[in-house]
């Protein structure tokens, strides 16, 4: 059974294979004029293997290398950064000598390997559009036998709808014209403006006696209101 701490030395050891060889040259000769660190590029104190590549000439993408060396020193996911011990600076020191030492390994597996999965991919599309062309089938199938064979398509009914809804309007448009915005909306009589205007009747205002004595009124009794 393959412990965690193998199984990140595996992967550390597969992600430096990954590198360019210009790069794990640089990467190696940085060890030796660097503070390593773990867990960021770089603090103020040191800096990761990556960056010490870079500054040594060794430029090159991070592809998968800084995951890989941040989860073989356990920092991985912990917001954690901190030098890196002897022991972890020893063992990325020998899997870059042996990755060095080992025989070039042709690019032709990563390039099966990509046109596989590739062509998996097409053929998983291309499945799956045989599959929707036969739901589709089964479906008109359904449909058909539903309707005693009689299919009805209401699709082209309900353009040749919207059509001839379209040419009638443009048609009336067309026969109304414009002149409708400018008829007036007031409906007046037919002898407006014909017929003379009468004066109003004048109504005498009644004399006033003023030697009559004014009239007294009875006061009003107001009720008073009943407590309850």
């Amino acid at each position: 059974m393959t412990m965690p701490r193998e199984q990140a030395l595996a992967d550390l050891r597969q992600s430096i294979d990954m590198l360019p060889q210009r790069t794990r040259q640089a990467m190696l000769s940085g060890l030796d004029s660097n503070t390593v660190i773990t867990g960021a590029f770089t603090d103020g104190s040191g800096v990761c293997p990556m960056l010490a590549a870079h500054r040594s000439g060794g430029r090159t993408n991070c592809i998968s290398f800084p995951e890989a060396w941040d989860t073989f020193t356990g920092v991985n996911g912990r917001n954690i950064c901190r030098p890196a011990t002897e022991y972890e600076v020893l063992h990325l020191r020998m899997q870059l000598e042996e990755s060095l030492s080992a025989p070039m390994v042709s690019s032709s597996g990563f390039a099966e390997a990509i046109a596989e999965y590739e062509s998996s991919v097409v053929a998983s599309r291309e499945r799956m559009d045989e599959q929707r062309h036969e739901q589709s089938v089964e479906a008109r199938r359904e449909r058909r036998r539903e309707s005693g064979g009689f299919v009805v398509d209401l699709g082209s009914a309900i353009e040749e709808h919207r059509c001839t809804a379209r040419e009638r309007r443009s048609r009336e448009a067309t026969e109304t014209g414009l002149n409708w915005l400018f008829e007036e909306t007031l409906v007046l009589p037919d002898d407006f403006g014909r017929r003379e205007a009468t004066e109003p009747e004048r109504v005498e205002a009644e004399s006033f006696d003023f030697s009559r004595e004014p009239a007294i009124m009875p006061p009003r009794h107001r009720r008073r209101p009943v407590l309850k």
